[in-house]
């Protein structure tokens, strides 16, 4: 009875080790335009991927007038947020989520 007590105990300890260091992750909502950076006109289609520091990904495409929004899930407030269309460079920069909603803007540069 003692070794089967212990045991439960064991389990117990475990159980709660492993949730301590499960990261709580939050929902942020990110948005903003991508412009050609020669002429500041609007680029449809482009792929916007939000990455943050530990990993969590999100990906999204702008509409006909350049604009995104995404709900990203992360568990830190830093990461990085890039845009890529076939006909421009990629671009990329840094988010940081103090508060709920973040808008960044990026430019492309034609190839």
């Amino acid at each position: 009875m003692r070794a089967m007590f212990q045991s439960l105990l064991c389990l117990m300890a475990a159980a709660s080790i492993g949730c301590a260091n499960d990261p709580a992750t939050s929902q942020k909502e990110l948005s903003g335009t991508v412009r050609d950076r020669l002429n500041n006109r609007a680029i449809s289609r482009a792929t916007v991927t939000f990455t943050s520091d530990t990993r969590y990904t999100e990906s999204t495409r702008t509409d006909g007038d350049g604009h995104y929004e995404m709900v990203v899930e992360t568990d830190t407030d830093l990461g990085q947020v890039s845009a890529a269309h076939p006909d421009y460079r990629p671009a990329e920069a840094t988010v940081f989520f103090d508060a709920p909603q973040r808008t960044v803007n990026l430019t492309l540069l034609p190839n």
